[in-house]
């Protein structure tokens, strides 16, 4: 495949995703060839135990890459070695749970080709869908105001993972960005607004993968990454 510009490359970080990987590729590959793009596909495997890394590798073509760490290296670390690797202008990431309607992808990618630095997808804008557990819900709107009133940023929905950038306007800071887990898209997005760089909120469709599960544990690590983020930042 070409190298440049008019590429768009999609990444799927993936951790123990053995059941979900290749209908989700499969699916994005649908989708990429409805748009009419050049694209490529980066699988970020990250340190899975099961058997997700040998169907990453079975997958891989022309149009598919696959990135392995024997370690885990966490979602955001997983993305963001992926994006410096990526070789088209534009790059998206999306969850292999596909809770992201892929429906909504032209719509992220377009904002990003007419101009917008940053494209993310959001739960939490007029015309989106959400479906999801209550708990999720009510934990993740109050992640995003903690968000908001520490770092006054104007981002409704921090955490979706269906985003999309230029890479000429991220990818020359886009190693500042400290956290390795679930955190790194808020921090990126925090530091997105701080150097003065628009962030398009792009209504989606989201439902809740059904084996997803929140626990006590997940809030502890919400309220742990926020202040650590507060405290001890580069």
């Amino acid at each position: 495949m070409q190298r440049g510009e008019a590429v768009l490359s999609v990444i799927i970080p993936a951790h123990n995703e053995e059941k979900r990987l290749e209908p989700t590729v499969r699916a994005l590959e649908k989708e990429l060839g409805r748009m009419g793009k050049d694209y490529e596909i980066i699988i970020a495997e990250d340190g899975s135990s099961d058997h997700t890394l040998s169907i990453a590798r079975h997958l891989e073509n022309e149009r598919i890459r696959v990135l392995h760490s024997d370690a885990r290296l966490g979602k955001g670390k997983a993305v963001q070695d992926a994006a410096l690797s990526a070789r088209g202008g534009i790059i998206a990431f999306m969850d292999a749970d596909l809770a992201a309607d892929l429906s909504g992808l032209p719509a992220l990618v377009g904002s990003v080709e007419n101009g917008a630095p940053i494209a993310i997808g959001s739960r939490y804008v007029p015309g989106s869908a959400t479906r999801r557990k209550f708990l999720r819900g009510l934990y993740s709107r109050a992640f995003n105001l903690a968000v908001s009133l520490l770092w006054n940023s104007r981002v409704k929905d921090h955490q979706c993972g269906f985003k999309a950038f230029r890479g000429s306007a991220v990818l020359p800071w886009i190693r500042e960005v400290q956290s390795k887990s679930w955190f790194w898209d808020a921090e990126f997005l925090v530091r997105a607004q701080e150097k003065g760089i628009p962030i398009a909120e792009i209504p989606i469709r989201w439902n809740e993968a059904a084996s997803s599960e929140f626990r006590f544990l997940d809030i502890l690590g919400m309220m742990g990454s926020i202040m650590g983020f507060r405290l001890f930042r580069k």
